[in-house]
């Protein structure tokens, strides 16, 4: 019966099955926001702009949101995202 019980185990380590659990899953993709700085610039930040003091208004070259997994750095648009030409502006 131990035999048995070997043989299997080995089968099983040999084929591959528990290999699917050995891989970290990839990182959740989180939503920024692009909000203007008094620079004219954007700041990419994760909370949601409140509709009551800023709104997603035109200005070239900008994107209101994005959703990556990766931080995404200020007054850049990461690769893979093209601007809307739109950003969140204090009212």
């Amino acid at each position: 019966m131990k035999k048995i019980r070997m043989g299997l185990m080995a089968i099983v380590a040999l084929s591959g099955v528990g290999s699917a659990f050995a891989f970290s899953p990839k990182p959740q993709a989180t939503t920024y926001y692009a909000r203007q700085t008094l620079n004219n610039g954007f700041h990419w930040t994760q909370t949601v702009p409140n509709p009551d003091t800023a709104q997603c208004l035109t200005e070239t070259g900008r994107v209101c949101q994005i959703s990556t997994s990766t931080a995404p750095k200020d007054d850049e648009i990461p690769a893979g995202h093209s601007s809307t030409n739109h950003v969140f502006v204090t009212l």
